[in-house]
């Protein structure tokens, strides 16, 4: 055995693992081929299939398919139709043919367009967007559509730049969570919810989202993939060797199921211990260490979904294990930010987010140009503790300020950051290090940071320690929630979901979605929005801070976008 060998070992029925032969770490097996397809799926927007551009249809002339897009020279314009879309003529056989037609071209009532963008991400729920604008269920369904696909084609025409790496970026620091949503059961004898998670990553300092990586896809039929499945023998295979990794089919469900009585039992053990330790642990340490119980008590450490007898799967498309949507997710933004000098990743603390970081950059990070954080906010603080909180936090900065006599306060959050580090607190077997970060903000009035790529031979470097520190101050969560907040505020289909008075009390959303594919459609659109048309206090966008626009774009030009 030589450096980089590993060898495979069992984590339990149907879970092979590798072991690492230098360290002896397990990890999970992953199939390459649902990744790639993971990411395939995320990146559709990027994509352009060349049958939807206008060709010759004379099948026995040369340029038959040859889109108007690539051959260009093989046609000739050639006046127009009675609609007004350009007509062309090829010059090899003389045959006509229309162009692309224009987006809203074959819509009755185009105008409305507009009104039922800027409804969806208002909170206008969709019994109300109707009413107000005055049409029916399926002309809303459909033009809510065309507005998915202007926003995804606007979006991937403008990101496009990045992932061609035609656009320079600065050092990114960047801020990773996910949000859960309720779907709503659609029938009284089954009373189960669908939960789904999306995950995006903010830019700290132009507030711009990339991905809104929900884990579904509407394009598979789950009968058919469940047949699939069994013909193609995937039923007898372990997990990442299937043709059908990364959805989830019953046999997964089932074992998720088996598989949470031992979760709960691992939380109900971590709850009793950390019950013992209230009194001398930090809150938050505490919640950390029990989210690393429970890693360790899955049968898949990557693999944080919780599914019970509460809990379903999708009745419409195919749900994806989130450990995939992770995985698709990060190699995805990698390729995105191909430019950046330096990326910093700062995560929510999950044991997928880790691996699926460290993987998709992890060439970067062996060169020392990208780093990866577990973040650690409290959430649950309210108003009153935020301030008392922030107001704390400025009164120790100038106490120490006195006491070291450190005129600039810049210096003196370093110091004390230092100090900090010198505390900080190591966890489980990885020995990650927690440290208490000192300059809390309202949004996270309390908060620890966990460095996971720090490499030993870090603290030889010329002022490593003002470094580390510096890295450290840097780690936030805030960009990434203000979306997630926004997205609450402003998408009634994402509004939190409330408990039923019924016996059972499961969760229920009024204004929620009962296929998740049109909660898929209102997150997307609102992402394009959120980047290109929303305003902040600068009177500018994240795509203008990002330089992926110059104005903001008024929601006409991305619905006549072609």
């Amino acid at each position: 055995m030589g450096p980089g060998d590993y060898t495979v070992s069992s984590g339990g029925k149907g879970v092979p693992l590798l072991r690492c032969e230098i360290c002896g770490e397990h990890s999970p097996i992953r199939s390459n081929l649902a990744v790639a397809e993971e990411v395939a799926r995320q990146a559709r927007y990027f994509l352009r299939d060349p049958l939807h551009d206008p060709f010759c249809k004379n099948p026995d002339c040369e340029s038959h398919r040859v889109p108007l897009s690539t051959g260009a020279e093989n046609y000739a314009k050639s006046g127009r139709t009675n609609s007004g879309t350009q007509r062309y003529r090829c010059k090899l056989c003389n045959s006509t043919f229309a162009g692309k037609a224009h987006a809203a071209a074959r819509q009755r009532l185009p105008h409305k367009n507009r009104d039922l963008f800027m409804l969806t991400v208002n909170k206008v729920p969709i019994s109300r967007i109707l009413e107000t604008i005055g049409i029916g269920f399926d002309s809303f369904y459909r033009k809510l559509n065309f507005v998915h696909v202007q926003c995804q084609a606007f979006a991937g025409h403008r990101e496009s730049r990045l992932m061609s790496g035609r656009f320079n970026l600065p050092k990114m620091y960047l801020s990773t969570d996910r949000q859960a949503y309720i779907v709503n059961w659609v029938g009284r004898k089954d009373r189960r919810t669908v939960q789904m998670n999306a995950i995006g990553t903010a830019d700290q300092r132009t507030g711009y989202v990339f991905g809104m990586a929900l884990n579904f896809d509407d394009q598979l039929n789950k009968a058919a993939v469940e047949a699939d499945a069994i013909t193609v023998g995937d039923i007898g295979l372990s997990p990442p060797h299937r043709k059908y990794a990364r959805v989830w089919l019953d046999q997964d469900y089932a074992a998720a199921i088996a598989n949470s009585k031992t979760r709960d039992a691992a939380e109900k053990d971590a709850i009793a211990r950390a019950e013992g330790l209230a009194d001398t642990t930090p809150p938050l340490l505490i919640e950390a260490g029990l989210r690393y119980m429970d890693a360790m008590a899955r049968d898949d450490i990557e693999q944080s979904e919780f599914k019970n007898k509460d809990v379903k799967l999708p009745n419409f498309g195919m749900g994806i294990h989130e450990q995939y949507t992770m995985y698709g997710h990060f190699v995805l933004l990698a390729k995105l930010l191909k430019t950046a000098p330096k990326v910093r990743l700062f995560l929510d603390q999950d044991s997928g987010f880790r691996a699926a970081a460290i993987s998709a950059f992890g060439t970067m990070i062996k060169a020392r140009t990208a780093d990866a954080f577990f973040v650690k906010v409290d959430k649950a603080a309210n108003a009153y503790d935020k301030r008392n909180a922030v107001a704390a936090a400025r009164a120790a900065v100038l106490e120490y300020m006195a006491a070291e006599k450190i005129p600039d306060e810049g210096t003196a959050i370093v110091e004390m950051m230092k100090l900090e580090i010198k505390k900080s607190v190591s966890m489980t077997r990885w020995n990650d290090r927690w440290v208490r970060h000192v300059r809390p903000i309202a949004a996270e009035p309390s908060k620890y940071v966990c460095w996971l790529t720090k490499y030993a031979a870090d603290d030889s470097e010329e002022d490593a320690e003002n470094h580390h520190a510096r890295l450290l101050l840097r780690a936030t969560l805030h960009p990434i929630d203000k979306f997630f907040m926004q997205t609450r505020r402003r998408v009634s289909l994402a509004e939190r979901a409330v408990v039923s008075v019924r016996k059972q009390r499961r969760m229920w959303n009024g204004y929620g979605a009962y296929n998740p594919a049109i909660l898929q459609r209102y997150l997307e659109i609102y992402r394009t929005y959120y980047n290109y048309c929303l305003r902040g206090k600068d009177k500018k966008t994240p795509a203008m801070r990002l330089g992926l626009a110059k104005a903001p774009i008024d929601p006409h030009a991305i619905l006549h976008f072609s």
